[in-house]
């Protein structure tokens, strides 16, 4: 029976030692509570502002067009549209003035301009992502 009876008068002072820790846990909350101070509205109102203004700008840096990077399409592009220039010129020549006006400097000088003008175009096309993407890795 001894056994037993310290078990029990055991588990007592257990109880007793765990109410004791809930009631001091129940007055230390209540100090608490009665110490805390609550913000006005307009802080909660500017607060709830900032986070929203935040949110608004962090989603807009993540929207970011992606360059395609694609030197062929770019270089089909630019030197397609030259060669249908150059192809327009060539005919609205050849109908207007003729078969040896296409063999003249004049002539042949525009065309190398406008080759020349295409391919500027095309190289600052390249440099230009070139900048984009080295500025995006910083």
């Amino acid at each position: 029976m001894l056994p037993e009876r310290r078990t029990v008068i055991h588990r007592k002072v257990i109880m007793k030692e765990k109410e004791q820790t809930q009631n001091e846990e129940y007055i230390i909350r209540k100090m608490m509570q009665s110490s805390k101070e609550k913000a006005p509205d307009y802080l909660k109102y500017r607060i709830m502002q900032q986070i929203e203004t935040e949110k608004t700008l962090a989603a807009s840096k993540k929207v970011s067009r992606k360059e395609s990077g694609d030197v062929l399409k770019d270089f089909g592009v630019i030197f397609g549209s030259m060669y249908a220039v150059l192809a327009v010129m060539i005919v609205a020549a050849y109908f207007l003035f003729g078969r040896e006006y296409l063999q003249t400097t004049s002539f042949l000088s525009t065309v190398l301009s406008v080759a020349s003008i295409f391919s500027l175009l095309w190289l600052i096309s390249r440099l230009d992502s070139h900048l984009r993407k080295k500025k995006h890795l910083q």
